[in-house]
């Protein structure tokens, strides 16, 4: 908290500085101090300077053998239970701590791929509505180019008509979640940054889905169904250029969006599902198709 508050009142680049240098610091002395491994080499580091720098030589392991050999039975026995005791301790402790720390991530994991599923779940879901229905206004121009103002046509008009308002909704919720989309990754950080590339692909989908809500603000026609000349004005008021322009970013885009999404959940879940003989077997079964697959990974994230 003290250094959040001291971070607020340093200028940019002199903060920067110092997050930069504080953090390593932070984690070394986290690894050193709260891990067995780390105690055990900060010990071995401690040995080693009091050894070449220090006034007394401490013990090397010959000679506390043999201080110990030197000892009575009774103190023998009390310094083996006690080792036997702190061993088994650290022990005990160590496999405890590590098995409730991957079990609180594993969980932190399956919420964020549950949330990131969701998210684009109801996304893609939504990007396929707002396409077919601007598909339908295209659609509409060139049947009345082709067959001018026929029953058809006018049907199709109306249907067009009447399925705008729930373009409209559409619309309104894809705007929303193009800003949400970005607040995915500041929520999650903490746990997106220990898995690789997740925020780098995260960034990625943001930025897709970004373009494709640029795009969906084509202009709607709103044409009373009682005119007379209900077609042609219904084709004036459409601009095709924007609805071709809006499909486009869809075909370019939501591919990159699913595909990268559904990667993120993957490799969340790794932990949690690792790899096994039977899903080996299924991709044997699917190689035909991993070239491919593999061919729109790449493009997803370099295209």
């Amino acid at each position: 908290m003290f250094g959040l508050n001291l971070l607020k009142h340093l200028p940019p680049a002199i903060s920067t500085k110092l997050v930069l240098l504080v953090v390593p610091l932070s984690l070394a002395l986290r690894f050193f101090a709260g891990t067995i491994f780390g105690a055990l080499i900060f010990s071995a580091i401690l040995y080693w300077y009091a050894w070449h720098f220090g006034d007394s030589k401490p013990l090397t392991f010959p000679q506390l053998f043999l201080w110990i050999d030197q000892l009575q039975i009774e103190a023998k026995t009390a310094v083996a239970t006690s080792l036997l005791t702190i061993t088994g301790f650290l022990v005990a402790f160590h496999t405890a701590t590590s098995n409730w720390k991957a079990e609180t991530v594993a969980n932190l994991k399956i919420h964020v791929a549950n949330e990131i599923e969701l998210f684009f779940n109801e996304a893609s879901r939504l990007i396929v509505e707002a396409r077919l229905y601007v598909e339908s206004l295209v659609e509409a121009v060139n049947l009345f180019n082709e067959q001018g103002p026929s029953p058809e046509v006018v049907f199709k008009i109306e249907y067009t008509q009447q399925q705008a308002q729930k373009f409209f909704s559409t619309r309104d919720r894809l705007s929303a979640m193009s800003i949400e989309v970005h607040r995915i990754a500041s929520r999650h950080y903490s746990v997106l940054s220990t898995v690789p590339s997740a925020i780098q692909d995260l960034d990625i989908c943001a930025t897709a889905f970004s373009k494709i809500a640029q795009k969906m603000w084509v202009r709607v026609p709103n044409v009373q169904t009682n005119q007379p000349n209900l077609a042609a004005q219904f084709v004036y008021q459409v601009n095709v250029n924007e609805c071709t322009g809006f499909v486009a970013c869809c075909d370019r885009n939501y591919d990159k969006i699913n595909g990268l999404s559904g990667g993120m959940r993957g490799l969340l879940l790794t932990a949690i599902i690792n790899a096994s003989f039977s899903s080996f077997l299924n991709l044997l079964r699917q190689r035909s198709k991993l070239p491919e697959v593999l061919s729109k990974i790449w493009h997803n994230r370099n295209g």
